[in-house]
């Protein structure tokens, strides 16, 4: 049985992206060093990717901690991503109306209709960034309070530098 460690979510999350950001670097070693010239620094990739494994592993369990405690929350985890998603959305907002003389030397007149205008969309989009601050705090505090059993080593593992 595993020497277990309870910690809360918002350290958990902070080692799952330890964890993620070493898998990358261990990747990205066994990618690029798998083959090289004879002659060159040989890095031993096995090594590298045989502690990728081990890290996968640990990360999986990890996520899957974090996901059953999110269970009474994860519908404002979605609910905050979609907001985050209809901010970018209305920022991409071609809001120009009216008439614009457009083109080198002034080619024309050009007359643009806009749908959702600059101060609509700006007042949109504060108005989701207000939801988005409440939602988070919300978040933050369920990150701060709930807490979850995480296998001893993989905590040191992912703390390791």
């Amino acid at each position: 049985m595993a020497d277990m460690l309870n910690i809360n979510l918002a350290k958990a999350l902070k080692l799952k992206n330890r964890l993620a950001g070493r898998i990358t670097k261990l990747t990205q070693t066994a990618q690029l060093y798998n083959s090289t010239q004879e002659g060159a620094e040989q890095i031993d990739v096995r090594a590298a990717y045989t502690e990728r494994a081990d890290l996968v592993r640990r990360l999986t369990d990890l996520k899957h901690a974090i996901t059953q405690a999110n269970a009474p929350i994860q519908k404002d985890i979605f609910a905050l991503a979609e907001m985050k998603a209809e901010v970018t959305l209305l920022a991409g907002l071609n809001t120009k109306h009216g008439t614009v003389i457009e083109g080198y030397p002034t080619s024309g007149a050009v007359s643009y209709i806009a749908q959702f205008r600059k101060g609509e969309v700006d007042a949109m989009t504060t108005a989701l960034e207000t939801r988005i601050d409440a939602l988070q705090d919300k978040l933050d505090t369920f990150n701060a309070t709930t807490t979850i059993a995480v296998d001893r080593d993989t905590v040191a593992v992912a703390e390791a530098k």
